[in-house]
């Protein structure tokens, strides 16, 4: 894995638990409440390793994430500036602060080189949600930075609040799901028939 697949890892991880814990509507019904095994869901996303989580972790990851939707929410909505500020107060109420680790260090010479280093955006001593906050928001951050901010998009159907990721060639896509095109591709349908 490269760091651009780690970015996009934890950049998709980032809008998911926005999603969780800041959308009212969710393709057509009422967002259901977050739960410890959809944030542990979305922790793998970006780590592919499972990550328990206690009811503590749970009420800072639901804060954090209603947080980060609002934000993202204003960036998809074109207010970047707006945007900006909350993302910038989210890094630091993290202590979002870049640092390389690997998960044990070489036992000789010949394997320097060898154990992996890997970038978490969390100072040391913080809890694991406000780890994984830090590192969202690092993401997002990154993001808003890039010249692809535009691909973050708020879903264009009725009742459904949830914001993705523009993954198609030519950035056209608006709907996040094809539930959600299906019933806006059905309401129009009605309309002219009536």
């Amino acid at each position: 894995m490269d760091a651009t697949d780690h970015l996009r890892d934890s950049l998709a991880a980032a809008v998911a638990l926005g999603n969780q814990f800041g959308a009212q509507w969710s393709r057509g019904r009422p967002q259901s409440a977050g739960d410890i095994e959809s944030v542990e869901a979305v922790l793998r996303l970006s780590s592919k390793l499972s990550q328990l989580v206690d009811d503590d972790a749970l009420a800072e990851f639901q804060a954090g994430g209603a947080r980060l939707y609002a934000a993202l929410a204003l960036l998809a909505d074109g207010f970047v500036d707006a945007s900006a500020g909350r993302l910038n107060e989210l890094l630091e109420a993290t202590r979002a602060a870049p640092r390389l680790t690997r998960p044990s260090p070489p036992t000789d010479l010949s394997q320097v080189g060898e154990a992996p280093w890997h970038l978490h955006f969390a100072a040391s001593g913080v809890s694991l949600a406000n780890g994984w906050l830090a590192e969202f928001a690092t993401a997002a951050a990154m993001l808003l930075g890039s010249s692809e901010y535009e691909l973050l998009k708020r879903c264009g159907a009725e009742r459904c609040d949830l914001l993705f990721l523009d993954a198609t060639r030519n950035h056209t896509q608006r709907f996040c799901s094809t539930p959600c095109q299906n019933r806006t591709k059905v309401a129009a349908f009605r309309a002219r028939e009536s």
